[in-house]
């Protein structure tokens, strides 16, 4: 029964909401005795919208419950969600509610407090409010048609029928001014989504957004307190750290508009999304800093293989003088992570070594460098992708980098701190070339005990580093060069391609035949077996989960988005993981 869920939770936040408010009295703004939303311009110190959470319509909910169980192995899902509600409410549920009609929670302000009403489309109100007293409540007559429920936990929640809509509040005010055509804000944030929460940041109240900067910043200095054996240097770099975090957050709070958190069902394209966006405001120096994701291009395109097992692409080029703020916070992170790591090093009782110690800190040093210089320089372009099997993994990686010679010479400075290991081979130089890119290559010894890693990389891992005039590579595991040379060329054969400006694929088949391959644990293994033999045979590829972030207008969105061999997969392990269970207690 999900519509009772979401009503006791907005029920449970309501309740807790009212305490915020800073007045019980609620400033009333009305047109034909309906209230203007935030949406009517016309009227001067009117409600606003604050928030809205939007569920679809339960009929539409059912059908994406069925779905998801076909897909999981169980197609009965929808028809026990049904029974349970009947079941649970003694038939009325079903019977109460509009199935056809958007439902949620839309949250108004008056400026002072929080007004939280859950809007229910009903047919029959009687019935909704028998679903009440069978679950304990008493129900009494308020003023102007309100009803006044007392529950068994000693809480009172108000009720009002209006039309078709039961309008549910934490107190008598709260429903003394309705939402106009509750509806039409619904579904207009159903357009995209089955479940919908959108947050007008810029309409919460000044008092509640200074009281958030304050809270923050207020934590940020119980945080500053100098911690026993810090230096001075360290203390001030994180100070610095946390000052420009801080700054960064005011911005957003003043900034950015609206959140948006959506989830979808997607039947037709046989896929689940789960979108994550904000929107900034216009002129805003945040909307100045998206331009850098606007138009986004790779010189790496070669590098997202959708048939591996991972793969990635980032990309972003902005002016310098734009993202100021997030170079110094840049520089004070690295900073920080300079001397944490020098100080790592001189702690390390492992390196007994002065030489090697100075050598391995002027090597990350020069590591560091290459980052700080790429970063002011405001382009960011790189790519990634792992190609894994039951007994083999491959990793390749490209990167625009602005000072690539920085990278070798601190590669030479780690070798000279490996070189006073007797187990280290050394760096083979300028090993391979291709494309004007020069290969340096390694070999790490695999410990005979470590049998995982042997069966996937060999005996030894084959590590490669390429450097370019202004790109550097990675390169590891089998067949390592010949890989990062089929990527190179194929990204040149699409030069400056145009990418959105993040894109994250997993490919869920090879990882569940390796990680099944891996395995130790007889039940563990027989559970990644059964979802890697699913994938392989039914899934036909579409068995990525995916992570893609795009620019909207005034602002940026990021998708989560499930394939319907994921989908599968879960059912199938769940399936396998209750099999197991069964047959131990049968034994």
């Amino acid at each position: 029964m999900p519509w009772m869920i979401v009503v006791l939770v907005a029920v449970h936040y309501a309740s807790f909401a009212r305490p915020l408010c800073a007045q019980d009295r609620l400033r009333v703004v009305r047109d034909n005795d309906q209230v203007l939303l935030a949406d009517d311009p016309a009227v001067a110190g009117e409600l606003k919208t604050l928030a809205v959470v939007a569920i679809a319509p339960y009929e539409s909910l059912v059908r994406d419950i069925t779905f998801l169980g076909t897909l999981a192995g169980k197609p009965e899902l929808g028809q026990m969600v049904e029974g349970g509600l009947a079941f649970f409410t003694q038939g009325k549920g079903p019977g109460a509610i509009d199935k056809t009609q958007p439902w949620g929670v839309i949250v108004q302000t008056d400026g002072a407090q929080f007004l939280p009403i859950v809007c229910l489309p009903v047919t029959n109100i009687d019935d909704l409010l028998g679903v009440a007293t069978a679950f304990g409540a008493q129900i009494a007559d308020g003023e102007e048609g309100v009803k006044v429920l007392s529950l068994p936990n000693e809480q009172t929640i108000y009720v009002k029928h209006d039309g078709n809509w039961a309008f549910i509040g934490n107190t008598p005010a709260s429903l003394a001014q309705l939402p106009k055509e509750p509806q039409t804000i619904l579904a207009k944030m159903l357009a995209e989504y089955d479940i919908a929460a959108n947050v007008s940041v810029k309409d919460v109240p000044e008092m509640y957004r200074q009281f958030a900067i304050q809270a923050m910043q207020a934590g940020m200095q119980q945080q500053l307190v100098k911690k026993e054996n810090e230096t001075d240097e360290e203390f001030e770099t994180r100070q610095k750290l946390a000052e420009t975090q801080m700054q960064q957050m005011v911005q957003m709070i003043n900034e950015i508009e609206t959140v948006t958190l959506g989830w979808s069902v997607d039947a037709e394209q046989q896929r689940t999304f789960l979108d994550f966006a904000y929107l900034v405001k216009p002129l805003s120096k945040l909307a100045e800093q998206l331009t850098a994701y606007e138009n986004t291009r790779t010189n790496f395109a070669g590098f997202y293989q959708p048939d591996a097992a991972a793969t990635l692409t980032f990309a972003m080029k902005a002016d310098p003088k734009l993202i100021e703020q997030d170079i110094a916070q840049l520089n004070a992170a690295m900073q920080s992570m300079r001397a944490q790591f020098n100080k790592a090093v001189d702690e390390n009782e492992e390196l007994d070594d002065a030489d090697a110690r100075d050598a391995i800190k002027a090597g990350m040093s020069d590591w560091f460098d290459a980052l700080e210089a790429t970063t002011k320089a405001g382009q960011f372009d790189a790519g990634a992708a792992l190609t894994a099997g039951p007994e083999t993994m491959t990793l390749i990686a490209g990167a625009h980098v602005k000072e690539p010679k920085k990278i070798e010479e601190g590669l030479k400075k780690m070798e000279a701190a490996a070189n006073k290991s007797p187990k280290f081979q050394g760096i083979q130089w300028n090993a391979a070339s291709h494309e004007g890119i020069d290969f340096h290559t390694l070999v790490v010894p695999i410990p005979e005990e470590q049998e995982a890693p042997r069966r996937l990389l060999g005996s030894e891992a084959n590590i490669a580093v390429g450097i370019g005039p202004e790109a550097v590579y990675l390169a590891v595991g089998r067949d390592h060069v010949e890989a990062a040379k089929k990527a190179i060329d194929a990204s040149a054969a699409e030069p400056d391609k145009a990418v959105p400006p993040f894109e994250l694929a997993v490919s869920l088949g090879p990882i569940m035949e390796m990680a099944a391959a891996q395995a130790e644990d007889d039940k563990q293994k027989a559970i990644l077996e059964t979802v890697a033999d699913m994938l392989k045979n039914e899934a036909q590829g579409r068995d990525h989960i995916r992570v893609v972030g795009r620019v909207v207008p005034n602002g940026l969105r990021y998708r989560l988005e499930a394939e319907e061999g994921v989908l599968r997969g879960i059912g199938k392990a769940t399936a396998e993981a209750q099999r197991q269970a069964l047959q131990a207690q049968q034994q």
